[in-house]
């Protein structure tokens, strides 16, 4: 996200919400054992915790905000990221799926779609038509 587009959406959260979207996004990346609460949050913030889950699940300046802080979060570990990618590569049984996810990332493999469509929209002749309405009859027949 562009530096303008994250002033953008600064400019539209208090400093409260600031705070409370840093915090909501480090809960979210934070072990288990280690996580806080929303309640612990709204506290720490000083509003209701229904203050807080209306600002995460209503409010698109806060959302659109802790998703950029998100991002930025994970940029920083693309390293890492790269390091159990190639783990999984250089095992003794070697990830196919993480192959696959390499030669993809480094443009080696790319998908390939084939679409094949017939003109609907031709003009038949009276006679296909007749011809196509008798055997619908005929099947129509055989039901009965």
């Amino acid at each position: 996200m562009s530096a303008a587009k994250r002033k953008q959406l600064e400019s539209r959260l208090d400093g409260r919400q600031k705070i409370a979207a840093l915090a909501v996004v480090e809960r979210d990346f934070a072990p288990e054992d280690v996580r806080k609460g929303f309640e612990e949050i709204a506290a720490e913030v000083g509003v209701s915790r229904n203050t807080l889950y209306e600002w995460r699940t209503q409010n698109k300046a806060f959302i659109d905000y802790a998703n950029s802080l998100a991002d930025d979060f994970l940029t920083g570990k693309r390293s890492l990221v790269y390091r159990k990618l190639m783990e999984l590569i250089d095992s003794s049984q070697p990830s196919v799926k993480a192959i696959d996810l390499f030669m993809k990332r480094e443009g080696l493999i790319t998908a390939q779609v084939a679409v094949e469509t017939k003109d609907a929209g031709a003009a038949r002749s009276n006679e296909e038509l007749a011809a196509e309405i008798a055997e619908i009859d005929e099947l129509l027949l055989e039901g009965k």
